[in-house]
């Protein structure tokens, strides 16, 4: 039985407008919350709203793959990756190097593409194209250990990664593929340069361009044995050329024997 007002029968009018009252209240009251919101919407200060930037990226493995110039059968592939190849479950604590080699020859060039994957999806993703999506906040560095002093150089077009920002402390036994450790360190005579360097070649719609790092050159010297760090920066809203501003999304490691 409806709920009826215990003095309805003295106020049947009365009882009529309140029962029309209620079966306007809540349509009358959303009415007013929208106006409120679309009033605040409007007076809100379109420039004051911005869209905060995406955070670094996830992957599972970084794989360089590079073509010889003057062989395009000379395919050097290189990986690092956290997914295991026993169980191919990411483990976030752990890498496994295996195939984080280069076996390159002496005085050649070489055209490297960056392969960036999320194993962990199903298809594998990948981030190499979302890297590409956000060409203007991120920038990649190869620098080339044992490496003399004077070819550190520092600027907008550089790969080289400052001095500062270094591995040095690593222990002898934290090493990458084949046992090379992998702190960095400045040539000596007990300890040759690795004759490798890298040269961007691709460029993003920052205006003037900045380069990228997905499309590369690496040159190779006189024999000799090493390793190779890379970087990727997360740098939104920030990237200007150099290593500093920002975050890192990615720093891995390579073991190279060019011979």
């Amino acid at each position: 039985m409806p709920d009826r007002h215990p003095y309805a029968h003295y106020f049947p009018q009365k009882t009529l407008f309140m029962q029309r009252l209620s079966s306007w209240r809540a349509p009358l009251a959303g009415a007013i919350v929208l106006a409120s919101l679309t009033i605040t919407g409007c007076n809100k200060n379109a420039s004051s709203i911005a869209t905060p930037p995406p955070g670094n990226e996830f992957l599972t493995t970084v794989e360089l793959q590079l073509t010889n110039t003057a062989n395009a059968a000379d395919v050097q592939t290189c990986t690092w990756t956290q997914m295991s190849p026993y169980t191919n479950t990411y483990q976030v604590d752990s890498t496994y190097s295996g195939k984080a080699f280069l076996k390159l020859k002496t005085n050649s060039t070489y055209a490297c593409k960056v392969i960036l994957l999320d194993q962990t999806q199903n298809p594998v993703a990948n981030i190499s194209d979302e890297i590409l999506a956000r060409e203007n906040y991120h920038l990649f560095f190869f620098q080339p250990s044992p490496v003399a002093a004077s070819s550190v150089i520092v600027s907008d077009t550089s790969t080289s990664i400052p001095m500062t920002d270094w591995q040095t402390a690593q222990s002898p036994s934290d090493t990458t593929a084949f046992g090379t450790s992998i702190s960095e360190v400045t040539a000596s005579s007990a300890a040759p340069a690795l004759n490798l360097w890298v040269e961007r070649t691709d460029l993003d719609t920052n205006n003037p361009p900045l380069q990228i790092g997905l499309q590369d050159n690496v040159y190779t010297g006189a024999a000799s044995n090493g390793i190779l760090r890379f970087v990727l920066r997360h740098q939104p809203n920030a990237k200007n050329g150099t290593y500093a501003p920002g975050s890192t999304d990615l720093d891995v490691t390579y073991a190279v024997s060019i011979q």
